[in-house]
């Protein structure tokens, strides 16, 4: 098997393997809620469309998405993602979910913000 293709794989099965992959069942009253105050919030203007987001985070740091979720954090909501770059890294990604602002982007314990600048 090439290098380039055993890294993805890897990566799915140490996925796959972690509790926090399985939804658990006393959990679906709460993801609902959740998700019933997200799209309240898209529909009042409030927060950007997921699609938006992903879009920005492609641009911004190019690779393959491996996760997004929706969060509320220090009570606004936030997109909190997670891409494989093409060099292996994983980047980690928060955007404030009301006007797209890349808050913050870390990758091996880097701040890729940071070095930007």
């Amino acid at each position: 098997m090439r290098p380039l293709l055993l890294l993805p794989l890897c990566l799915f099965l140490a996925l796959a393997g972690t509790p926090h992959v399985w939804a658990d069942d006393d959990d679906d009253d709460d993801d609902r809620a959740d998700h019933d105050r997200a799209r309240a919030a898209l529909e009042r203007g409030e927060i950007m469309s997921l699609r938006t987001i992903m879009e920005k985070a492609e641009t911004d740091y190019p690779g393959r998405l491996l996760e997004v979720e929706l969060e509320t954090k220090h009570g606004r909501f936030v997109y909190d993602i997670e891409i494989l770059a093409a060099d292996g890294r994983l980047i980690e990604l928060l955007y404030d979910a009301a006007d797209g602002k890349l808050l913050k982007a870390k990758a091996a314990g880097k701040d890729l913000l940071k070095e930007k600048k």
